[in-house]
């Protein structure tokens, strides 16, 4: 009993030292991090049985190493002072822009939409789409705690968030309308709170919500007819879409309690069902109470992603807490949204659940830059 108690106190210490910031985005985290490979081992058997030749195991042991190296991304992003990230942001979107381009003529298509940029040796696919969400918002987040006071002009504006936002979710929008829109209004809502005149804001979404949906409606980008084809669906009550009609099935298997660990019967018809609709399988083997458990720890990561403004005084700490936080959530809820059928089908996962390598290991760096700021301030540079 003694050795017990001494193991779990030094574990407790270790923990303390090494793991900084909000312990509630840490435990939610880690807690949902683990318990997506159940659930991804369940709903991918029958992808992995066909597609891998019979090798049940193939999707249970590459999520169990993506979910290990998000949670090491999060670790050493963490360490790092936020304030520091002032010095990269820039950088980092302006290489997203590049890879966006890059991946839009030379890049891999899926599902009619070139998204994926192909690494040599290793044969790995990267989608340059989840790199620009977080560079954008950190770069946004920047730009506007330096005009925090007022002091705009048209030129600026119109020059750096503007125009930024614009360039960034236009490239998104050719091959995935769904994440362009999010993220556009993640940046509209940061731009409002980082106090952007309103008239300005409202002149340029007007623009952009003309101009994308010219877009959809002369099919102009890879990924248009597919957006207008799934918005007629779903706007038209006497047609529900096969994912869709699945995932309701799915979900009424589960009741409220669910048929238990590892026994959905609908993953055998669920489109992919370890990544888009993997919440669906979440409520047919846990049922309501477990769905519903799942959107409260989204819930408990939103308030506490924005309570992390408290530990800063400076505004680019704020402003990258509350962006970053805004954009994995509201992720996740339009995934359960899709799955519920409140929105037209959109392709989005859900944040620490679904299956997918790019998207899992940049949600480790948005967490990890949010318990950065989370810490605190150690430093006495200037303010920005």
């Amino acid at each position: 009993m003694d050795g017990f108690q001494k193991v779990r106190e030094e574990t407790q210490a270790w923990f303390s030292r090494n793991l900084k910031g909000d312990p509630w985005i840490w435990g939610i985290c880690i807690g949902m991090l683990l318990s997506s490979i159940v659930v991804v081992y369940s709903a991918s058997v029958k992808d992995a049985y066909s597609v891998k030749q019979g090798n049940t195991e193939y999707y249970l042991f590459k999520h169990t190493v993506l979910c290990f190296l998000s949670l090491l991304i999060m670790f050493f992003v963490h360490r790092i002072p936020y304030i520091k990230f002032v010095y990269v942001t820039r950088m980092a979107v302006w290489s997203s822009i590049l890879l966006l381009i890059f991946a839009m003529f030379f890049g891999r298509s899926v599902n009619e939409a070139s998204r994926w940029i192909e690494i040599p040796i290793i044969g790995q696919r990267f989608q340059p789409s989840e790199w620009a969400k977080v560079a954008l918002i950190a770069h946004l987040s920047l730009i506007l705690a330096r005009h925090i006071k007022g002091g705009w002009n048209t030129r600026e504006l119109f020059m750096e968030p503007l125009a930024l936002v614009g360039v960034v979710c236009g490239l998104i929008f050719t091959s995935n309308v769904s994440t362009a829109f999010m993220l556009a209004g993640i940046c509209f809502l940061l731009m409002f709170v980082g106090k952007v005149p309103i008239h300005y804001l409202l002149f340029t979404a007007m623009g952009l919500v003309f101009f994308a949906g010219v877009a959809i409606l002369l099919n102009s980008t890879q990924r248009s007819n597919t957006a207008q084809n799934r918005i007629s669906s779903f706007l038209d009550k006497d047609v529900v879409v096969y994912q869709s009609q699945q995932s309701y099935m799915a979900m009424a298997r589960g009741g409220l309690y669910g048929e238990g660990v590892a026994k959905s019967r609908q993953r055998r018809f669920l489109p992919e069902p370890q990544k888009d609709f993997i919440f669906a399988v979440v409520v047919e083997e846990y049922g309501t109470l477990g769905g519903t458990a799942l959107m409260i720890l989204y819930l408990i990561l939103l308030f506490r992603g924005l309570k992390a403004i408290e530990a800063t005084k400076r505004p680019f700490g704020g402003l990258l807490s509350a962006g970053l936080t805004f954009v994995v959530v509201s992720q996740a809820f339009s995934a359960m949204a899709v799955t519920v059928g409140l929105v037209p089908v959109t392709g989005q996962t859900l944040p620490f659940f679904s299956q997918g390598g790019t998207s899992l290991l940049f949600t480790g760096v948005a967490m990890g830059m949010i318990l950065s700021v989370s810490r605190g301030e150690k430093m006495d540079e200037q303010k920005i």
